[in-house]
């Protein structure tokens, strides 16, 4: 299938979605909450952006491809998890 692999990752410059579903001060409850979602069989990830209150480190699943697929995953992530995401332009 062509572009397959391009679910598991995104490549350079290549515009996707994924869903948000934490922002915390502290990293190691956002690691705590990415490890959760791992768990529950998410493709959960971390990352650290800079805001005016401070680091905060971000806790996503994903990515997606399109806006339906990341809507999808939500609703996923919903269903397992119990937690309400919001879906994000991914990088």
């Amino acid at each position: 299938e062509a572009g397959g692999t391009a679910a598991t990752g995104l490549g350079a410059g290549a515009a996707g979605f994924a869903v948000q579903v934490g922002a915390f001060a502290d990293a190691a409850a956002a690691t705590a909450l990415r490890d959760k979602l791992r768990s529950a069989g998410f493709n959960a990830f971390t990352d650290s952006v800079g805001t005016d209150a401070g680091t905060r480190t971000r806790v996503r699943v994903g990515p997606a491809m399109n806006r339906a697929e990341a809507d999808a995953l939500k609703a996923q992530v919903k269903a397992k998890a119990g937690i309400d995401g919001i879906v994000r332009p991914h990088p």
